[in-house]
């Protein structure tokens, strides 16, 4: 099945290829293989880490993630250890590439532990350790916790033999060590700097730069001048970053170069970024922006997010706090998370964002809120989903009955809203972002609270009705104004204040038809 299922795949060159009722069909193959490889007597599956790959080139990558979990355990009960640690390497990887949940992180946590109290399977942990590492480095941005992992991982690797390692694991070794000391060096990059921490990330550029020549992947050898560019742009010395990186897009590979050139053009808007260049390093950040692609790779996605926050963030500074919402609004940053957000979730997208703002300042102004207190709603409103843009497409638009997994992912995205929303400094909008999908009943989440602001309720009351009243909805039939209000009054009586209701009410009485 793996074969057949494989050369469907590869008819799809991007997500954009997939449409329409080609979706369905889609959902429906990949439903199937996935109810295939889990199964416990089929027979092997030579297929699954290219499907894998495959559906992580077009979006999926927490369904890579599942297969190759599912392959991996299939071969443990079959008592092949050490297939079931390569392919577990591979879920944990793909689970990087798309979004790391909670479970995810306690379970490769946990695999490093166990690897740790044996000796056979050993050589699998620099690996484990990398995955885990990059886990809480790049989604939970605890960036010390994550220095001492990579640290591990790198003391790890470099008490084994190359070609033990390469014969056990089955990946080349100078491949593993620059991996893990590029990922480290991008932690080190956000660290505090210090004298130590700067000492570090000479000590780690050295390694990455050792026999650098030798290394099969030209893209590694790139990766870690891009990050040499990155550490001298950062402390200043823009002369010799801008002669690293025109090196890099001088020798690199048409293939290569494809792939650089959004990191290229974004350390070159860092830079101008920290000169106070405004117009020229917004340019090139949207360069780099654009030559990222969108939902392809949402790794390279989500630190492509994050650093334009950053870009922003460095101009923003330069004009100071006063009209920071007229800033990020004048310089496109609201239009471009909308636009990503609207390449991302096929189902609600920007529309949705606009008609919650829409809803949300039209009850404020109902209740007699104050202009400044209607523009932190308006934006928050406008902003409130923006955490899905951490999310990989295929997960916000899934079809198929969503599992345990897609749901912990799912309702991730207040956080991740909140996390983009104060790089910004918008900190009255990051709290209602995080809190949009709380109740006063306890009964929302992420973390349960009843003791939400009023401000939050009616961001919060304004997205459950646009979500109720929008066509083409993935989980119901669209609605009727009134009897969204209806069942807000009597069916989810308990969840919203009854001020926030009647403001809706009157907000919909007189809204113009």
């Amino acid at each position: 099945m793996g074969e057949m299922f494989l050369e469907y795949l590869k008819s799809f060159n991007s997500p954009d290829d997939i449409v329409d009722g080609m979706f369905k069909d889609f959902t429906e193959r990949l439903s199937d293989y996935l109810d295939f490889i889990r199964k416990k007597d089929r027979n092997e599956d030579p297929e699954s880490l290219e499907i894998g790959r495959k559906l992580r080139d077009l979006g999926a990558p927490m369904e890579s993630y599942k297969i190759m979990k599912a392959d991996a355990y299939y071969y443990k009960c079959r008592g092949n250890e050490r297939m079931f640690w390569k392919q577990m390497y591979f879920a944990g990887a793909f689970a990087n590439l798309g979004y790391p949940t909670k479970n995810i992180e306690k379970e490769t946590k946990d695999f490093c532990e166990e690897l740790k109290k044996g000796e056979r399977f050993l050589l699998f942990l620099p690996l484990f350790l990398n995955n885990y590492a990059c886990t809480i480095h790049l989604y939970r941005e605890n960036y010390s916790d994550a220095n001492g992992v990579y640290q591990e991982a790198i003391a790890a690797i470099k008490k084994f033999n190359p070609d033990q390692f390469e014969s056990t694991v089955g990946k080349e070794y100078l491949w593993a060590l620059k991996l893990i000391s590029n990922n480290y060096i991008d932690s080190l990059l956000l660290t505090e700097r210090t004298r130590k921490h700067d000492e570090e990330l000479e000590r780690i550029l050295g390694i990455a730069e050792e026999k650098m020549e030798e290394t099969e992947s030209e893209y590694a050898r790139f990766l870690t001048l891009l990050n040499k560019a990155e550490v001298k742009a950062r402390r200043g010395e823009t002369k010799k970053a801008d002669e690293i990186l025109e090196g890099i897009i001088r020798d690199a590979s048409e293939t290569v170069r494809r792939f650089i050139k959004p990191s290229y053009h974004r350390i070159k808007a860092l830079i101008l970024a920290n000169k106070g260049c405004e117009e020229k390093s917004i340019e090139l950040m949207i360069r780099s922006l654009e030559d990222a692609g969108y939902y392809g790779n949402t790794l390279a996605e989500t630190l492509m997010m994050r650093d334009s926050l950053n870009v922003y963030n460095i101009l923003a500074s330069h004009k100071g706090m006063k009209d920071i919402h007229i800033f990020f609004k004048e310089k496109g940053l609201f239009d471009y998370l909308l636009k990503v957000l609207r390449l991302k979730d096929w189902y609600l997208g920007s529309e949705h964002s606009e008609n919650v703002k829409k809803t949300a300042v039209g009850i404020a102004e109902v209740l007699s809120f104050k202009r400044d207190k209607i523009q932190i709603i308006g934006t928050s409103a406008l902003l409130h989903d923006i955490g899905k843009c951490a999310i990989p497409w295929y997960s916000l638009n899934k079809i198929a009955p969503l599992d345990d997994l897609d749901w912990e992912i799912l309702q991730v995205h207040p956080t991740e809203g909140a996390k983009m929303l104060r790089k910004l400094r918008l900190d009255e909008e990051a709290e209602i972002a995080k809190n949009h999908h709380e109740r006063i009943d306890g009964s929302g989440y992420p973390e349960g609270k009843k003791d939400i602001s009023l401000d939050t309720e009616i961001v919060a009351i304004s997205d459950a009705y646009n979500a109720a009243i929008t066509p083409n909805r993935r989980y119901r039939v669209p609605k009727m104004p009134m009897d969204v209000l209806y069942e807000l009054k009597k069916g989810e009586k308990g969840k919203f204040s009854s001020p926030v209701i009647s403001g809706l009410e009157k907000y919909i009485q007189e809204e113009p038809l």
